[in-house]
């Protein structure tokens, strides 16, 4: 598994940057908007159920086939509908040649697919569902390196992303026909399904408001200045979200041990832990704030050429959104484990609406410079100021505070700082009392 996710990371960071490089800005501008646009609908297809969906699996294996076969036939449906929608909105405003737009949709439909390896993840065989999107993503990158060399059109590298959700689809049925449990999920349930578009829909509130977040700002820049300058964007962002990996790594340390403190109802160390983590996460965003700064134009130049000048000062001004973006996922995981995680729904959504306003603003006189503040501003507001909003995160947003403050310490006694951070990881790794 961590194979897979290093080299997804490496694989698609280089590849990505020599698509980025030779497409030019206007037609990664018509790349970036597609990724966008699949993103959006494909938050409509999945509806908040994957999550629910591993949990039944793995707790419900008598009656799993029929919970399979429910999500499965849920999945298709919402599939052809969201394809449905988003095809009459690129009717509508011609934003996608549609040899591309179909390409888009592709691994919408194949959503029902990806079931059977989550059924593998839910039978604790996630080496097997790894190895399945190991083969798709390695498969679709070699057809991306044949079509930059002998096919290098906006059409062809489109449909080498939708090659990565066919193979890995085929390949989980595949394994899913192996296992006894037949190509297609049979079964349907409607108590069954009504159950999972019910709690889903209150998982995919939170889930959209983060992704609308994420990805507005691609859709809105091609809609008013045009695909060079969604391209001049989706380059500056590509490389401004490389860091953004690093803070699954810090709740993957902290976030047990939080709820176990939660658990043996340690207030007390469950607070002094959320604010070690607040602070964690001030350092790390810096740190990587910092090297994207000094770092960023002459990686813009290196990666993507002299076409990409005007990215440099979007990266510049995107890449200190990951301080409030890093705070807003640690205070994700402390409401997780307190089991309010409806709050940061909430608070995302803010962060969308004044983002969509900012852009609206700011967008047709700036362009993509302008939706890089407006981004800055909306992660801001989500990730910190909207804390102080809500009466019983007070501490949290006081917690906040103090860690803004903390880098001075550090800079003080860089040794004392070391130190504690040393004695952090060493408790962390110690049973709780």
């Amino acid at each position: 598994m961590l194979s897979y996710q290093l080299v997804r990371l490496l694989v698609g960071f280089f590849l990505g940057a020599w698509v980025t490089r030779v497409m030019g800005p206007g037609r990664n501008g018509i790349l970036s908007t597609a990724a966008s646009i699949g993103a959006i609908a494909y938050c409509l297809v999945e509806l908040g159920m994957r999550q629910l969906l591993l949990r039944e699996l793995g707790r419900r294996k008598r009656i799993a086939p029929l919970v399979a076969g429910t999500v499965f036939k849920l999945w298709l449906g919402l599939a052809v509908l969201s394809c449905a929608l988003t095809a009459a909105w690129n009717a509508h405003s011609g934003a996608l040649p549609w040899s591309v737009f179909w390409a888009t949709m592709v691994p919408l439909l194949l959503t029902c697919l990806s079931l059977h390896n989550n059924w593998e993840d839910a039978s604790h065989r996630a080496f097997v569902s790894s190895r399945n999107g190991m083969a798709g993503y390695l498969g679709a990158a070699a057809a991306r390196v044949g079509c930059m060399l002998w096919l290098p059109t906006v059409s062809a590298i489109a449909w080498t992303f939708a090659a990565e959700s066919a193979i890995t689809g085929v390949l989980g049925a595949w394994t899913g026909h192996r296992r006894g449990r037949g190509w297609w999920p049979k079964g349907w349930d409607s108590r069954i399904a009504r159950a999972f578009v019910s709690r889903g829909a209150v998982l995919v509130l939170g889930q959209a408001g983060t992704l609308l977040l994420l990805r507005a700002d691609t859709v809105m820049i091609q809609h008013m200045r045009g695909n060079v300058e969604a391209g001049i964007y989706g380059a500056a962002v590509r490389l401004s979200e490389v860091v953004y990996l690093f803070a699954p790594l810090v709740l993957t340390i902290l976030l047990p041990r939080l709820s176990l403190l939660l658990k043996k109802q340690d207030e007390e160390r469950f607070r002094a832990l959320s604010q070690k983590g607040c602070e964690l996460m001030v350092a790390i965003s810096l740190i990587s704030a910092l090297c994207l700064s000094i770092g960023g134009p002459l990686a813009v130049r290196l990666l993507y050429g002299g076409k990409y000048e005007a990215s440099i000062p979007v990266l510049m001004v995107h890449c200190l959104s990951v301080i409030p973006y890093f705070q807003a996922e640690w205070r994700y995981a402390v409401m997780v484990s307190k089991d309010r995680a409806s709050v940061t729904a909430w608070l995302s959504w803010l962060a969308v609406v004044v983002n969509v306003v900012l852009n609206l603003l700011w967008i047709p006189k700036y362009g993509a410079l302008g939706a890089a503040w407006a981004t800055l501003i909306g992660y801001t507001v989500s990730g910190v100021a909207a804390t102080w909003l809500v009466g019983d995160l007070r501490w949290f947003a006081r917690a906040q505070a103090r860690a803004f403050l903390a880098p001075v310490f550090w800079l003080a006694h860089p040794l004392r700082s070391f130190g504690q951070l040393r004695d952090l990881l060493r408790r962390n790794a110690e049973p709780i009392s």
